[in-house]
């Protein structure tokens, strides 16, 4: 059996990082396991894969990998400079013109290939609705979210539609029931062990500092209300040695930098761009938070829970009460409320909140998402 994982590019972000991961279960129970010994794993993209980290990763572990347009960062890489009326128009009608021709020639060039795993929300239905192979799709991200992008309508189209969350598949059946033999969840996966090793071996910064860490997209991560919460912790408690490290970088990077020099904690928040190891960061932190409106299974809370530090999210769609057991093993807040993450904050640091209540629920319940069972599920699956 050939299989092709499908991902539209390589970026540092949540999804990649757990496909890295998914990626790595596979081809280690392929290599161990006779009755595996002849599955082929290969991967394709819309892109070029630039990221070194991904790059040289898949280089070292002989994972071939097919690029459905070449030109595609060319396109990308010119955008900046036709950014303005002809132009833009221009360039749009040409890639889109490029990508229908590209299309046409992959039925005959994955012909070998047995099994196509759409795994980024379906972000390959253009190029694989003309196929004529079994089709599975991975959703990181809401019920709602594959009406937003238009294939709801379409989603007979694959044979398996794996969801992140217990919460997805009820809404998933609730809303498309003639699927509902279709659908099942898998759970990211989080390797305990490994998540520790590379916090002893990052770094870190002393003193006290709450910590967050995403992909700087203001809107589906809510940075704004992160900010204002810290903000007004900061001005409540008149604390200038505590601080808020943000990790990652993303479009908005430089909005979010721009917005935070307007306020008087302007000092205590640290950006430190994208880390290959944040989690000595994480590890040594009061807490991660997670401020998000919407979420597929944030990763960001398993590792935390891995390195024993509180967790403290926002209650949203989907996956934080999932993996927080309803707030048993970390603390939820609404999504948006400035007021009460702050007030969250404030209590962490005044130590009126037993932590160790929390690190303890969340470590004995990480067993859920360890990469041996999750890999386990995965194998079924195929």
């Amino acid at each position: 059996m050939k299989i092709a994982f499908c991902i539209p590019d390589m970026i540092i972000g949540g999804v990649e990082t757990v496909f890295i991961r998914t990626l790595d279960g596979m081809l280690k129970s392929i290599t161990s396991c006779p009755a595996y010994k002849d599955i082929d794993v290969c991967i394709i993209t819309h892109a070029r894969i630039t990221e070194p980290l991904y790059k040289d990763w898949l280089q070292k572990h002989g994972v071939e990998v097919f690029v459905c347009y070449p030109m595609q960062n060319w396109f990308e890489g010119i955008a900046k400079y036709t950014n303005f009326f002809p132009l833009k128009q221009l360039r749009k009608l040409t890639f889109s013109l490029y990508k229908k021709l590209k299309r046409r020639n992959l039925k005959n060039k994955f012909s070998d290939i047995d099994l196509f795993i759409d795994y980024k929300n379906c972000s390959f239905f253009k190029e694989l609705k003309c196929i004529d192979k079994q089709k599975i799709a991975w959703v990181h991200g809401t019920v709602g979210y594959l009406h937003d992008i238009g294939v709801d309508k379409h989603l007979d189209f694959y044979d398996k539609i794996v969801g992140l969350t217990d919460d997805f598949v009820t809404d998933f059946k609730n809303l498309f029931p003639y699927l509902s033999d279709r659908v099942t969840r898998i759970y990211n996966p989080i390797e305990k062990e490994e998540v520790v090793d590379l916090a002893i071996k990052g770094n870190s910064m002393p003193g006290e500092y709450f910590c967050h860490v995403s992909r700087l997209e203001n809107v589906q991560k809510d940075l704004r209300t992160l900010i204002l919460a810290f903000e007004q912790f900061y001005l409540h408690n008149s604390c200038p040695d505590v601080k808020l490290v943000i990790i990652g970088g993303g479009p908005k990077e430089r909005e979010v930098r721009k917005f935070v020099s307007t306020l008087k904690c302007a000092e205590n928040v640290v950006f430190t761009g994208v880390l290959k190891n944040p989690f000595g960061y994480m590890k040594n932190a009061l807490a991660n938070i997670l401020s998000s409106k919407i979420e597929g299974l944030p990763t960001v809370l398993l590792e935390s829970m891995a390195l024993e530090t509180l967790c403290v999210s926002a209650d949203c769609q989907y996956g934080p009460r999932e993996i927080l057991l309803n707030g048993e093993a970390g603390i939820l807040f609404d999504v948006g409320d400035i007021n009460q993450l702050s007030n969250i904050m404030t209590d962490i640091y005044q130590k009126r909140i037993d932590t160790n209540k929390f690190v303890k629920r969340a470590t004995e319940s990480l067993s859920r998402f360890s990469a041996q069972k999750v890999n386990e599920q995965i194998m079924d699956l195929l």
